[in-house]
């Protein structure tokens, strides 16, 4: 398993994962794709835009999106990297948001993308990394653990009200 940063190129499985995605689920918000809104080609290109903080709003992050990639080359999930926090993504979001296709869950794709996801985000500075997880999602919670997260409180989202865990992960571990 590896993560493949989203580019123009479309891994094979990448188009059912985001329909399967849809508008979101578990806190993780869903992709224009995904919901309908707007061609593969055009998400795509916003995953790219994203990255830079001149072609989003200010009261985004710029973040890199990466694509989980089975052994045998397969999109089975993605990962949402934010490169550091506002005061919005310290209470709920976080640096790293992940999800895996229903199918693919229990198999370690999430605690390992995880993982990289935390070395990636030492390359840019990060030394603690933030992951919010809804109370209710105890798969995800095992996940931040499993990668050394300790639990700071909880959170809660401006918009929804959703109370989350907080859980830092040291980038050193």
């Amino acid at each position: 398993m590896h993560l493949e940063k989203a580019t123009a190129c479309v891994p094979p499985g990448l188009p059912e994962l985001l329909r399967e995605l849809g508008a979101g689920e578990s806190g993780f918000g869903g992709t224009s794709f995904g919901r309908g809104d707007a061609t593969l080609e055009d998400f795509l290109q916003s995953c790219r835009d994203g990255e830079d903080p001149a072609k989003i709003a200010p009261e985004f992050v710029p973040q890199t999106i990466f694509w989980i990639i089975d052994d045998r080359g397969q999109a089975v999930g993605m990962i949402r990297m934010r490169h550091h926090l506002n005061q919005r993504l310290l209470q709920c979001g976080g640096h790293v948001g992940y999800y895996v296709r229903r199918a693919q869950r229990g198999k370690g794709y999430a605690k390992s993308a995880l993982r990289l996801a935390v070395e990636e985000l030492k390359k840019l500075g990060v030394t603690r990394v933030l992951v919010t997880v809804s109370p209710m999602n105890v798969a995800s919670m095992h996940v931040a653990l499993a990668n050394g997260g300790i639990l700071d409180g909880q959170g809660k989202s401006p918009d929804s009200a959703e109370i989350v865990n907080r859980y830092w992960i040291e980038s050193s571990i």
